[in-house]
């Protein structure tokens, strides 16, 4: 996208939550990260419940850090269809993809799909280190060759 024109001026917008959307993504969290301490174990068949949740409508694609990562992710999401369930090398530093990831914007016209990549600080610098997940937009964009 140019820097002179707003996402809105080339015609884009933000769909709603409740739009039909393509796919979930999230980042699997990390037992060294800061987001579970002494209770990473007991997050785990939550997260599985929420991936079982979410297959049942749409597809579900994974950030994990590595291969090992991709393993463990997978290991708790084992009795799941994996089918519906894709892995991402795009390494984070915390689970919130919500707040890291990327915004997916639409319009009419071709590219209809681009993203928003909002730097990302962790609240204010408030939960460093935060460097890998700053870049987690601009990663999905490369893998999914639409516009930043």
């Amino acid at each position: 996208m140019s820097s002179t024109q707003t996402p809105a001026q080339l015609g884009y917008r933000m769909p709603a939550e409740w739009e039909p959307h393509a796919a979930t993504w999230l980042s699997w969290p990390r037992r060294e990260g800061i987001s579970f301490p002494d209770s990473f174990d007991d997050v785990l068949p939550t997260l599985r419940e929420m991936v079982a949740a979410l297959i049942e409508s749409e597809p579900v694609c994974i950030n994990v850090i590595n291969g090992a990562h991709e393993a463990e992710a997978r290991a708790v999401l084992d009795v799941l269809p994996q089918e519906c369930v894709t892995y991402y090398e795009i390494p984070t530093n915390e689970p919130w993809c919500r707040d890291h990831g990327p915004i997916f914007l639409t319009r009419n016209a071709d590219p209809k799909l681009a993203i928003v990549d909002w730097d990302y600080n962790a609240w204010g610098n408030k939960y460093p280190p935060f460097d890998l997940d700053e870049v987690v937009p601009t990663r999905v964009a490369e893998i999914l060759k639409v516009p930043v």
